[in-house]
């Protein structure tokens, strides 16, 4: 089915609107997920693992959504995967055994996985030639928007439901967002079957563009130095004398910054080339996190975390619109391309605790920040190098 792109334009306000909604239970869950293990008796090194498995799964997910992706295959991939959080959501709120609740945090993380997964390719098939950068301007203000507001309703409905009652409430979201998501998507154009492989294949990943893995890199430097910043930088301002509210503070401000900015750029890269930002965003927000060593004064470090929280913002819509204009025009790799690029930001989730409390261990906090600030950026002009080179030489 070809929409025109006015239509195309409806879809995709609708698909923000249902990816907003999908967004707040995901996160809302993820907020009541530990309050409610602990409240079934479990210890907190039991409760790790029943949280890791999520992002673990989710992991996977995308290299089997990417596999099996074509465009008349969004609608039940997505919908699919909310039916399949929305199950896992009742389900955990009446179990208590161990190995089950972990199977249960993996179906869904695998869910959402395959939801968002799908739900980005859908942006692309959508896009109908509009700018790539306003288009995920809009679509990532959407998702920080959904997870801020998770923050709320899952602390509301929990105090005033109980963990296990709100976490069956809010099965209802991903159910909803199945319905809606399912309908929106009918306006998805559909490539002839022909076109695609007739079965599950990771060639795509193959041919995916190198831009595409360049988008990967960044999407796992963003959340990786969150990782490590929202892990250990806590222990690192109460050593140097901040209280627990002046922390909250800090973080509250970054991610608060990072989700508004988001709608911003949708308007600013109609006028500047986002792919021009993207050597500035990385630096900037590297040398935010190295400067946050130099100084323990309480205003020094509100602003790096609000200079870092801005450009994480404009970085998560403009590597996102790499990825967008990285896919191929035949389409057959926009399920590959979306896979690859969210996984990053899985694996950054996974990798920044492990690789921060190594560093920490090994050079203490403030060399640790000073590695994680610098660090990537180095790897990233390296390869951003080489990959103008190609363009030249090729």
């Amino acid at each position: 089915m070809v929409t025109s792109r006015r239509g195309s334009r409806w879809h995709l306000a609708a698909l923000y609107a249902a990816t907003f909604l999908s967004t707040v239970g995901d996160g809302s869950v993820q907020l009541l997920l530990p309050p409610h293990l602990a409240s079934t008796g479990l210890s907190p090194g039991t409760i790790g693992p029943v949280v890791a498995a999520y992002s673990v799964a989710a992991l996977v997910s995308r290299v089997v959504a990417g596999a099996v992706y074509r465009a008349d295959r969004i609608a039940l991939l997505v919908s699919g995967g909310c039916v399949a959080s929305a199950i896992a959501f009742v389900l955990i709120a009446r179990s208590s055994s161990v190995p089950v609740l972990v199977a249960l945090s993996a179906m869904n993380g695998m869910g959402w996985a395959a939801a968002s997964t799908g739900g980005l390719a859908a942006i692309m098939e959508l896009r109908r030639g509009a700018n790539a950068g306003v288009v995920m301007g809009w679509y990532t203000g959407f998702i920080g928007a959904g997870y801020a507001a998770a923050g709320f309703l899952g602390g509301v409905l929990g105090d005033h439901l109980g963990t296990a009652g709100a976490i069956t409430a809010l099965a209802v979201v991903p159910v909803v967002a199945s319905v809606a998501l399912g309908g929106i998507l009918r306006g998805v154009r559909h490539v002839e079957a022909g076109d695609y492989p007739r079965r599950p294949s990771l060639s795509a990943f193959a041919r995916l563009q190198p831009y595409v893995w360049l988008a990967f890199f960044i999407a796992l430097h963003l959340n990786l130095l969150s990782g490590v910043l929202h892990t250990y930088f806590p222990l690192y301002g109460l050593a140097i004398g901040l209280s627990l509210t002046q922390i909250g503070v800090l973080t509250g401000t970054h991610s608060a910054l990072g989700s508004a900015v988001r709608f911003v750029a949708a308007p600013l890269f109609r006028v500047v080339p986002y792919r021009r930002t993207l050597p500035w965003l990385v630096a900037i927000g590297g040398l935010s996190v190295a400067a946050m060593v130099l100084s323990s004064a309480y205003t020094a470090l509100l602003i790096a975390w609000g200079v870092l929280g801005l450009s994480r913002g404009v970085l998560r819509v403009a590597s996102s619109a790499l990825v967008m204009d990285s896919s191929r025009e035949d389409g057959r790799d926009r399920g590959a391309a979306s896979g690859v690029y969210l996984a990053g930001l899985d694996v950054g989730k996974i990798v920044g605790p492990l690789a921060g409390g190594m560093a920490v261990e090994v050079m203490g906090l403030r060399s640790a920040f000073v590695l994680a600030g610098l660090g990537f950026p180095l790897v990233f002009f390296t390869f951003l190098s080489w990959l103008r080179r190609r363009e030249t030489s090729g």
